[in-house]
């Protein structure tokens, strides 16, 4: 190890693998661009794609095209060839003038999406960047969920090479429909359904399991249901009727409200238009954390067995999404076409293994060991510095007050191995769940000396939180939780 320009051997030598899966290339293609013209001029993009697939058996069947400049993994014959495409009653143009070949640093964007491509060819779903498995879920039956196993990909070239960088990721989704949640919904709160139904739902994503499609829910349509009527190419038609010609799904509750997915039109925005998705709801299911799981200390517990990789795991995640690739002619062809090979080779690399550390308590040293964890001892022995408690502020709402108590009893206990004296706090009760007595409470209560303030409150809101965390890092600055 290098430090301030001295050499330092410290710890041991080790070989260690990254996950990086070299691409080799083809020195007979490239990535060629051309700038395509088209006489007289045709403004729509759709059109000029249009207008040159007629031409693929020309240019070679593989192609990259925006709608101005082209890309080939083959040089074509001449500096420009000339095609002739027929529009009704006039014939276009095409004019394919060659400017240059690409170095592979210029076209990581272009390669990026070809691997987006493959994973299509494995029917992998998208979420972001992440592609995900549907084919291979890990089940968690208790809590009505499934974890998809998935990769995060990106072509970059470095020291040895062009690289393809793949780790490992993971998605959480939900067993139950959202017409199930929004059942519940209603059993337990039927004033305020509307309200909890769209702060429940609202930005979050759902899938539709019949095309493994995924959809951020932009607002809740309570004035729809399936019996509602859209028009389509054929004429008008209800939603039931819809999933019933097209998915053979028959849709059993004709009165739920539909979900609204608003996405943003490909284009500039002066051009475009945004595009309105209606979902069912009864065809919908939740993806990602939501707040009531991640607060299930115990399920997010048995989630990270599955989404925790070991190196090894990680390893064997790699040579299966190689494998993948590797034994899927259309993901392979892909690859072909533009003068790609994945090689099978985990980079290894030389690299240094430290010495276990020695962890200094106000009364005993330990070792932390090959793993680097301490944390029990962290919690049994006396700290080196410890800092008392003696000025702090509990408040809670009156039906919490036994609450407090646990909390104040649990903190004296833990914290007397620490060698830190925990003293009795100032305790105000709240008569009511208002913002408004969270906020005059603090006010009237916190002083220079305040060391730290816990509020205990009956459950989560944002707004709530919001105007605490305000009053104690803004206004009156102390440490808050």
């Amino acid at each position: 190890i290098i430090t301030n320009g001295i050499f330092l051997h410290l710890g041991s030598s080790v070989i260690l693998s990254c996950n990086y899966i070299e691409l080799k290339t083809d020195e007979n293609k490239g990535v060629y661009q051309y700038e395509v013209r088209f006489f007289p001029a045709v403004d729509s993009v759709h059109l000029r794609i249009k207008y040159l697939n007629e031409h693929m058996d020309k240019i070679g069947g593989t192609k990259t095209f925006d709608g101005a400049s082209l890309y080939l993994p083959i040089l074509l014959e001449n500096q420009m060839t000339v095609l002739v495409s027929k529009s009704m009653d006039t014939e276009v143009e095409i004019r394919i003038l060659f400017k240059k070949k690409e170095p592979f640093k210029n076209c990581l964007h272009l390669y990026n999406i070809l691997f987006d491509r493959i994973m299509k060819t494995l029917n992998y779903v998208r979420f972001d960047r992440k592609q995900f498995d549907p084919s291979c879920p890990k089940i968690i039956p208790q809590a009505k969920l499934e974890v998809w196993p998935g990769y995060v990909t990106a072509v970059d070239e470095l020291e040895g090479g062009l690289m393809l960088c793949c780790d490992v990721s993971h998605r959480i989704l939900c067993q139950r429909t959202v017409l199930d949640m929004l059942i519940d919904i209603y059993k337990k709160n039927i004033n305020s359904y509307q309200d909890l139904v769209k702060k429940t739902l609202i930005g979050n994503i759902v899938i539709t399991r019949y095309n493994n499609r995924t959809y951020k829910i932009s607002e809740v349509c309570f004035n729809e249901s399936p019996q509602s009527i859209f028009h389509t190419k054929t004429g008008p038609t209800s939603y039931v009727q819809y999933y019933t010609k097209y998915h053979n799904i028959n849709i059993k509750d004709i009165n739920q409200p539909l979900l609204l997915s608003i996405k943003k039109a490909r284009g500039t925005p002066e051009d475009t238009e945004n595009i309105e998705f209606r979902l069912v709801p009864e065809l919908c299911y939740l993806t990602g954390l939501r707040d009531d799981i991640r607060s299930n200390n115990k399920l997010m517990r048995e989630i990270a067995t599955y989404t925790r990789v070991t190196p090894n795991q990680r390893k064997l995640a790699l040579d299966k999404f190689y494998d993948n690739v590797s034994n899927t002619p259309a993901a392979r062809e892909i690859l072909d076409r533009w003068g790609l090979a994945l090689f099978r080779n985990l980079n290894n690399l030389k690299g240094r293994q430290l010495d276990s550390e020695q962890i200094y308590f106000g009364k005993k040293v330990v070792t932390a060991g090959q793993n680097a964890e301490f944390s029990k001892d962290a919690v049994k022995n006396e700290m080196l510095e410890a800092i008392h408690l003696n000025n702090w502020i509990i408040i809670h709402f009156k039906t919490d007050l036994r609450a407090a108590i646990s909390l104040l009893d649990n903190m004296k206990q833990c914290c007397r191995p620490l060698g830190m004296n925990i003293s009795k706090p100032k305790i105000i009760s709240l008569d009511h769940d208002r913002i408004n007595e969270f906020i005059d409470a603090l006010r009237r209560n916190i002083v220079m000396e305040t060391q730290i303030v816990v509020c205990i409150c009956p459950n989560s809101r944002d707004d709530r939180y919001s105007a605490i965390k305000k009053i104690c890092c803004l206004e009156l600055p102390v440490p808050s939780q």
